[in-house]
């Protein structure tokens, strides 16, 4: 629990902290059970040995026939034996079971029974509840064993005293190496804290990109994406900071064209005048309203999320419910709307394309001119890799001049000369919603060789073919004259 609330810390330096010295830790615990081990047997083995050579030692220093010695008076070991290691004891027995000879402080009973038929013997023995180790060496005549032992409790202790010994220098080697380590990791993170300070010390709208110089390779990737962001933001900001100063300077004009009406009005001294006056005061209301619809339009596709997240959508129906609405316009003008689709489905966003498709046909029936014909087509066309579906609007009024085909797309842009109404916002919505979609636009001539006509292809998305893809010719035109409004095929 300790260990996974210390994990869930938010600082970057404390966790690289905690994952190095756990991994420091657990390498030198697996290291020092290793060592303890090797420790362990090596410490035995350095005993026995020593208790062997003693017992060698001992048993060819002591002439045959010897007789027992008293314990009190002792007897002192010939020059050739050195000196005894501390707490390592000997008796000497003769085969009748007399002690012959034994070191200070040994016990008076052998460690273990007598057996003078075994060479030599090296085990644990237990003497009065204590534990020994002991080693035993018999004379080639089986006459006299010498017997060396050692406390097994002295030899636990010096294992213990290496062991606390080690874990008190390791420990204040594991807490040096902490300090170094945080010190290391602090200095490391250095360039981070410095980017830290340098976004503080920002102004709000400060969108350079942030600087790559000293930062680490790792994490260079993450300031990159992040400067692709602030360029995006900055591009965004750009563009609104310029939307809203056009939009402002176009709706200043209509807004002042509107108030001198309005007085006009106003000032009027009999009712023709009034109703004559009120003509122009209406067509600017229509136009001014029109604007403002259309920047909201533009805002509201802005602000548009994954255009796919709400599923396929069949677009012929769109298409024809959006063509209804123009009934009334095309009826004014004398137009005919004239529809070609089959069915098609797509997963794009309804609200985005039914602008895209109004602002395509108003477009057309703004400056296609009185009795021409507008014609919308919705049908799957063949791609260099499959199919895909396009929406398209053509007309055979006076057309759009090559010259300005390439900016019709621009916010408020107008072609020079034209005459009718509208504030250059439809087409670079259409242009918009296209790049949302992922879509491409193609510009050309419209009906019969004349007019103009834009085709919106999906090519993101791809469709089976249709039933006549061997024919792969036009279906015949459903015509919707402004008396009928626009109907499905």
């Amino acid at each position: 629990m300790m260990l996974a609330r210390l994990w869930n810390v938010r600082s970057l330096r404390v966790r690289l902290l905690i994952s190095l010295m756990m991994a420091i830790c657990t390498i030198w615990a697996s290291w020092f059970l290793c060592q303890a081990m090797q420790m362990s047997r090596q410490q035995t083995g350095q005993w026995d040995q020593m208790m062997k050579t003693t017992g060698q030692q001992i048993l060819r220093s002591v002439p045959p026939g010897m007789t027992p010695v008293d314990r009190q008076t002792g007897l002192s070991l010939p020059p050739e034996i050195p000196v005894l290691p501390a707490h390592l004891y000997y008796q000497v027995w003769h085969r009748n079971g007399q002690s012959i000879l034994q070191s200070a402080n040994a016990p008076a009973q052998a460690w273990v029974p007598l057996r003078f038929d075994a060479p030599h013997w090296l085990g644990q023995a237990d003497l009065d509840g204590q534990a020994w180790r002991v080693y035993t060496i018999t004379d080639a005549t089986h006459t006299v064993q010498v017997q060396v032992a050692k406390l097994q409790s002295q030899l636990d202790a010096e294992l213990a005293l290496w062991f606390n010994g080690s874990i008190v220098i390791a420990g204040l080697l594991i807490v040096l190496l902490g300090t170094v380590s945080w010190w290391t990791i602090c200095w490391t993170m250095r360039p981070v804290r410095q980017l830290r300070d340098t976004l503080v010390e920002r102004a709000a709208l400060d969108l350079r990109p942030l600087p790559l110089r000293e930062l680490p390779q790792e994490l260079r990737p993450l300031v990159e994406g992040f400067n692709g962001v602030l360029g995006q933001l900055d591009t965004a900001l750009r563009a609104e900071r310029h939307f809203l100063a056009d939009a402002a300077h176009e709706l200043r004009t209509p807004l002042a064209v509107l108030t001198a009406q309005a007085r006009l009005v106003q000032s009027a001294q009999t009712l023709e005048e009034s109703r004559a006056a009120m003509a122009p005061l209406l067509c600017g209301i229509e136009r001014t309203a029109r604007l403002t619809e259309q920047l909201l339009d533009s805002a509201r596709v802005d602000a548009s999320a994954d255009p796919a997240a709400g599923g396929a959508v069949t677009l012929h129906e769109i298409v024809s419910l959006v063509l209804h609405d123009f009934d009334p316009a095309a009826r004014q003008h004398q137009q005919r709307l004239l529809l070609d689709t089959e069915p098609c489905a797509l997963p794009v966003d309804v609200d985005t394309l039914g602008v895209l498709l109004r602002n395509l046909i108003d477009n057309a029936q703004r400056y296609s001119g009185t009795g021409a014909r507008i014609q919308v087509v919705c049908r799957r066309v063949r791609m260099d890799d499959g199919w895909c579906v396009a929406l398209g609007v053509r007309d055979d009024g006076p057309g759009v001049p090559a010259s300005a085909r390439d900016r019709i797309f621009d916010r408020f842009y107008r072609v020079p000369g034209t005459t009718g109404r509208g504030s250059g916002i439809g087409l670079s919505l259409v242009a918009r919603i296209a790049e949302l979609h992922g879509a491409t636009i193609d510009v050309g001539e419209g009906l019969d060789g004349r007019g103009f006509g834009i085709t919106v292809r999906f090519t993101r998305y791809r469709v089976d073919a249709p039933a006549d893809c061997p024919d792969s010719s036009p279906a015949p035109l459903a015509v919707v004259t402004p008396s009928t409004a626009a109907t499905t095929p």
